[in-house]
């Protein structure tokens, strides 16, 4: 099963890949809106504070109507000639009727919430909007923006007055230009929810106006921020110390909490003493797991998966899984199961173990070896595997040379099959042994001469040739031994025969089964051979040196024996794995 086991790590490891993939893009995913989100309170307090200026412009161009009205020119200048700075009840109210005409007169979206009339002394002689004020005690020459304005700048600046915070715009009245200006214009626009509301809208902006840790104003102006959320701002303002907010007008960046940032500014003028500024928040995603890229992913996210190449990785994935699952298990047990039905019809007397690899190979020897262990226990006969020692014998401290793995045994002294009595003399040749040649001639040139000669030792005598009908056996080759004292050491030749050559005819007669049993034995062998080999490797065994011509010639050695043995016609031998090694199996067939 281990190419189903390497699937299933390198299934796991591809999931371990997705999920390193997956929490890693979740780390890049947070950092980046981080710092976009720093990025852009950077950008909304920018674009905050144009937008004041811009406002203040406009504001200041609604009140160009108002310094040129000449109702409210002939006001100031009779204010201006009175020297105790008292003014007629009918010029007082001609100067608020001439402010209340110009404020009407100024489109709504920048219509001041409060209008002033200056004298050059700075003193307020018509008003509109602003009913806390009397005209007696009331003065606005000590900002420096009126100031300014009556010395003919136009100007702009935000003010703190009671517990209200107004935007604040101051213009000259030009009565005489070779003279200074007659007074001043002056309008209050004053900052609260109203108009946050409408600056945040403008700016698609998070705004909250605050000076002396207190708010004035709020507005929202993008979609899907929570409002409450500016209650925390609110909350921090009481914590703020910015040095960065001191010195340049603008502080760092504040993370709120996680999904919260904001951005503090300040504003210009007189409101900058008390602390006065706005303040910019924006939230971020925050991903606390992989499945928050699901929870906050919108359907266009979803619309942009490759569906298509996602149920292919699936589909590949599982195909390959299955066709691993087939070869190492669903294959084997089919056949496990199959050998298992022939082993209980009696078609098979055990399971062919050669045919499975790993467990189920252990499985089905275990199997073979319990059931040869039941039939032994029930006292029948049981066809084990021949032992290769019993049969070549025990096996020599240094093998010369070995057909298999293990080392070849010595074969011991060779079985002499028994000599057939020779044939009755021919009544043709009477006299003559009918294995006997022509008589060697004698004389002297028969004998060697001359000096160092020393004459041959007795050779034995040949056996004799077999009779009619019986097959020819050759005789094994005689051990050499000592001559026979009795043998005189000259003149024995005269009396030796010659063994003559036998009849190519009656070779071909005795040989000829022989010769057909054997091609039948080389061709079963071959397939034999085969299946050693190819066993062999698949237990790890070097099949080096292991040539068919050494493997045939030991088979055949212990063919001979078993067949002698057992008094059978041929052995079958099979190949079987035994402790993990390559083993032949003998088997005696009586047919």
């Amino acid at each position: 099963m281990i190419l189903s086991r390497v699937w299933y790590v390198l299934l796991g490891l591809a999931v371990s890949v997705a999920l390193y993939v997956v929490f890693v893009a979740l780390g890049q995913f947070n950092r980046q809106t981080t710092h976009a989100l720093k990025e852009g309170l950077a950008s909304d307090s920018q674009t905050v504070e144009w937008a004041l200026k811009i406002d203040a412009r406009h504001r200041l161009d609604a009140l160009l109507g108002g310094s040129v009205d000449a109702t409210l020119q002939q006001a100031l200048v009779a204010a201006n000639g009175t020297k105790d700075g008292k003014l007629a009840d009918k010029t007082k109210t001609d100067a608020r009727k001439a402010l209340a005409t110009v404020n009407e007169n100024i489109p709504a979206d920048f219509r001041p919430d409060a209008v002033f009339a200056v004298d050059r002394e700075g003193h307020v002689i018509a008003q509109v909007g602003y009913d806390a004020t009397t005209t007696d005690d009331f003065e606005l020459g000590g900002y420096p923006a009126v100031n300014d304005a009556l010395h003919g700048w136009l100007r702009d600046d935000v003010w703190i007055l009671g517990s209200r915070m107004f935007l604040t715009v101051a213009r000259p009245v030009e009565y005489d230009v070779t003279q200074r200006p007659a007074g001043a214009i002056v309008g209050l626009k004053e900052v609260n929810r109203k108009f946050a509301d409408d600056l945040s809208k403008r700016t698609r902006t998070n705004i909250e106006f605050f000076a002396s840790g207190e708010t004035f104003g709020r507005g929202v102006g993008v979609d899907g921020f929570d409002a409450e959320k500016l209650d925390a701002v609110a909350t921090d303002l009481k914590s703020v110390d910015d040095k960065t907010f001191g010195d340049s007008g603008r502080s760092d960046v504040r993370m709120i909490s996680d999904d919260l940032g904001t951005l503090y500014a300040r504003l210009p003028g007189d409101a900058a003493l008390l602390g006065g500024g706005f303040a910019v928040a924006r939230s971020r995603t925050v991903l606390v797991s992989p499945m928050s890229f699901l929870s906050t992913a919108d359907d266009k996210d979803k619309a942009n998966v490759p569906w298509v190449l996602l149920v292919a990785v699936v589909l590949v994935a599982a195909a390959l899984g299955v066709v691993l699952t087939l070869l190492e298990h669903s294959t084997p047990l089919d056949e496990l199961l199959m050998q298992a039905e022939r082993l209980k019809s009696g078609a098979m007397d055990s399971l062919q173990v050669a045919r499975f690899r790993g467990s189920y190979r252990l499985a089905a020897q275990a199997i073979n070896e319990g059931l040869e262990r039941s039939i032994e226990k029930a006292g029948g006969v049981t066809r084990k595997p021949a032992d290769l020692e019993s049969i070549l014998g025990p096996a020599p401290a240094q093998p010369s040379m070995s057909a298999f793995s293990f080392p070849m045994a010595d074969p011991g002294p060779a079985v002499v099959p028994p000599v057939p009595p020779p044939p009755p003399s021919s009544p043709e040749l009477p006299g003559i042994a009918a294995h006997a040649g022509p008589p060697r001639p004698t004389g002297s040139l028969n004998k060697p001469t001359g000096p160092g000669f020393v004459p041959p030792a007795a050779a034995p005598r040949p056996a004799p040739l077999p009779a009619a009908g019986r097959p020819f056996v050759p005789p094994p080759l005689p051990r050499p031994a000592t001559p026979p004292a009795s043998e005189p050491e000259e003149g024995g030749d005269d009396d030796a025969t010659m063994v003559g050559a036998v009849p190519a005819e009656l070779l071909a007669q005795a040989t000829g089964e022989n010769r057909a049993a054997h091609q039948d034995d080389t061709a079963e062998w071959v397939s034999v051979y085969e299946d050693f080999i190819r066993t062999k490797r698949q237990c790890g065994e070097s099949t080096d040196g292991l040539t068919f011509e050494k493997f045939s010639h030991t088979l055949k050695k212990n063919r001979d024996q078993l067949m002698q043995k057992h008094a059978c016609k041929r052995v079958k031998f099979s190949v079987y794995t035994k402790e993990g090694k390559a083993s032949l199996k003998a088997t005696p067939v009586k047919e």
